[in-house]
């Protein structure tokens, strides 16, 4: 990206009508979006907490087009970008519950005279601070921001002032000029007119793109629609190259409503049928069942995206369809990776494509406004991303969002995790601080939540106490000395292994919670243990283990029914009991035992594996077991039995075909 000098505007390439633009000095990966009023509101409120002032707020922001650029931090923080430079970093800070300002030297240079903060002279400038990371000093706020100056008065670095010391925190080796263009007014539609050859050459190539890969598969054309400002476009260009596809909406029951208000009103407009694959209340009932998700626990994704989605793809394009995405290489590393063609391993029958895989946020917002297309609300409200609302991989900032703008939804939330906070047992207190301040967003004592807890106080349930008390009934232990035997401390009903034991290999039935494998492998339960004989070892663990997920998935299944969906030959389905509970029945004479319903299952799959079995292993990553059934294996046996051998082309001569050639 860079920055037109003339006209005050950022640019998708180095030319603009004044000429050459300098590049944006941005943090990787540098994917900037403009900032809206409701960010500008934000980065005042910012400034506001920072120095107690709004004075000089005017001169920092400049007169011109505003850029926001995402970088890594404990939450949520954004480069601003303005006049072609970095002027600061606008960051939630999650102890305090508010925005703040962290400046850079652009940034300092346009406020300087202006009395805003503290300074503090370093004699010897740069050549101390290469050696010094910590000045012993006095006069300032605990947590105070302190602008560092060499012997001249240049600004060299930012230090925060804590415990008697200056940390610093910055140090800037490179003077940047406090910008690259002179500070005049600038607007978003002057933006799109600097950068219409840029933004002509990605869409020529997009639709090229999707007419050839259309020409070349054919079939029904569907495009996965979100209402997010990506699948937009993508849907856009779909229409410009001259398709007619139907929309998929994805509503996984933990959408926002203005989300779900916008897709059908972007259908409205252009006359698109909508397909939506809705998972109901499935995501409320199984987090009743198995706690909240987790950045490292995400049981969520199987049943409010994966399984409704399943369904819906089963029923109407069994044989395939190509399926336009608005996904982008800029927004994880995995997407980066998947390049423009690829196939779901779980939805192999789609082929999916996306138009925009190599632009940036920037030339995605330029294309919504060059065809002024409405684009969702949430957007100017202080949403960087949509999808579910209360998605554990949300930052507080995002969190906080939420309950300032649609408070009922975030007090239902809430409700759900304030009961999980007292089983696994927080005090009121430190109940308040796990839910709020967001330390419920990690399954594990992963090292991000145990520095979060640190800082906020809070002192952490032990990961066996808080598993222990999450799984009912608990597994205690894993007897060797009779066979292999699974302890629990409640009885369950043995009907939940008469039910499914097909599932665990091809035994028999010889009595009540009594199963046999030939000769020499033999299952018996009585409620409250199962214990497997003729085996030991590892080979016998994981036969007790698939026993076990078949227990548990029959006593907490959520209803999803992606076991169906997996199962090639429809032995299992899922029965609604009478109080509204959900129960998987396997038909022994249609079982193949090929363990695709229990290896798709999110109890069976990630509780289990996550819960009990770390519980049991005394491991918490015991999911991890190198001799575990691997995930490659779960996609080969999908593959081969879900599609009983029709054919899927490869998808490593998609993308060289189609790279825009």
């Amino acid at each position: 990206m860079f920055w037109c000098p003339d006209r005050n505007v950022p640019l998708l390439g180095p030319r603009c009508s004044g000429g050459a633009g300098p590049p944006l000095k941005l943090t990787e990966p540098g994917d900037a979006r403009p900032a809206f009023q409701h960010d500008l509101e934000v980065i005042g409120r910012a400034y506001g907490n920072e120095f107690g002032s709004k004075e000089g707020l005017a001169r920092f922001l400049g007169r011109g087009v505003v850029l926001l650029n995402k970088v890594p931090f404990m939450d949520e923080m954004k480069e601003i970008v303005s006049r072609g430079a970095v002027v600061g970093r606008v960051y939630y800070e999650p102890l305090e519950g508010r925005w703040r300002l962290r400046l850079s030297r652009p940034g300092i240079l346009r406020i300087m005279d202006r009395g805003l903060f503290s300074t503090y002279t370093v004699n010897g400038g740069l050549y101390v601070l290469k050696r010094r990371r910590r000045i012993r000093a006095s006069g300032f706020r605990e947590g105070e921001q302190v602008v560092l100056l060499d012997d001249g008065g240049e600004p060299i670095g930012i230090a925060y002032y804590r415990g008697g010391e200056l940390v610093v925190h910055n140090v800037y080796y490179t003077m940047y000029p406090e910008g690259f263009s002179e500070d005049r007014d600038s607007s978003w539609g002057e933006t799109v007119e600097e950068n219409e050859g840029y933004l002509d050459e990605l869409e020529e190539r997009a639709i090229r793109f999707l007419s050839g890969m259309y020409k070349k598969h054919g079939g029904p054309v569907i495009v996965s629609f979100s209402s997010g400002k990506d699948s937009l476009v993508a849907l856009h260009l779909a229409l410009r190259a001259g398709l007619e596809p139907r929309i998929l909406f994805n509503n996984t029951g933990i959408e926002l409503p203005e989300t779900v208000e916008m897709v059908y009103r972007i259908a409205d407009m252009w006359g698109l049928e909508v397909i939506e694959s809705s998972a109901g209340e499935a995501f409320w009932y199984a987090a009743e069942r198995l706690g909240p998700p987790g950045k490292d626990y995400r049981w969520c994704c199987k049943i409010t995206k994966l399984a409704p989605l399943a369904r819906t793809v089963n029923r109407l394009f069994p044989d395939g369809a190509l399926n336009i995405v608005g996904q982008r290489a800029f927004e994880s590393l995995d997407r980066a990776r998947s390049g423009r063609v690829w196939r779901n391993k779980w939805l192999p029958q789609l082929l999916n494509v996306s138009p925009i895989q190599y632009w940036g946020q920037l030339a995605v917002w330029l294309y919504i406004f060059r065809y002024r297309l409405p684009y969702n609300p949430l957007y100017e409200k202080g949403f960087d991303r949509l999808g579910c609302f209360m998605c554990p991989a949300a930052t507080v900032a995002e969190m906080d969002t939420v309950r300032e703008t649609h408070p009922e939804l975030w007090r239902r939330w809430e409700n759900v995790l304030y009961r999980w906070a007292k089983r696994i047992g927080y005090s009121d207190s430190a109940a308040r601080v796990w839910v709020e301040r967001g330390v419920w967003r990690w399954l594990t004592p992963a090292q991000q939540k145990q520095r979060l807890a640190r800082r906020l106080g809070l002192r952490l349930t032990s990961w066996v106490e808080k598993y222990t008390r999450m799984a009912s009934p608990s597994l205690k232990d894993i007897d060797e000395d009779n066979g292999v035997e699974a302890v629990f401390d409640e009885e369950f009903s043995i009907e939940s292994l008469d039910d499914q034991y097909t599932v665990a290999g091809a035994f028999e039935r010889r009595g009540k919670g009594e199963y046999v494998l030939g000769d020499k492998v033999r299952v018996v339960s009585n409620g409250t243990r199962i214990r497997i004989e003729g085996l030991r070892g590892r080979a016998g663990r994981e036969v007790l283990y698939d026993f076990v997920k078949l227990m548990y998935r029959w006593e907490h299944c959520a209803g999803c029914r992606l076991c169906e969906e997996s199962c090639p030959t429809g032995a299992i389905r899922v029965l609604e009991e009478s109080d509204g509970g959900f129960r998987p029945v396997v038909d022994p004479g249609k079982c193949i035992h090929c363990k695709l319903c229990l290896d798709n299952c999110p109890v069976a799959d990630v509780f289990v594996e996550k819960v009990p079995i770390a519980v049991a292993e005394g491991e918490v990553t015991a999911w991890r077991r190198p001799w575990k059934r691997g995930r490659s294996s779960v996609v080969r046996r999908y593959r081969l039995l879900k599609l009983r051998g029709r054919s899927i082309e490869g998808e490593e001569d998609e993308e060289g075909i189609y790279m825009g050639a």
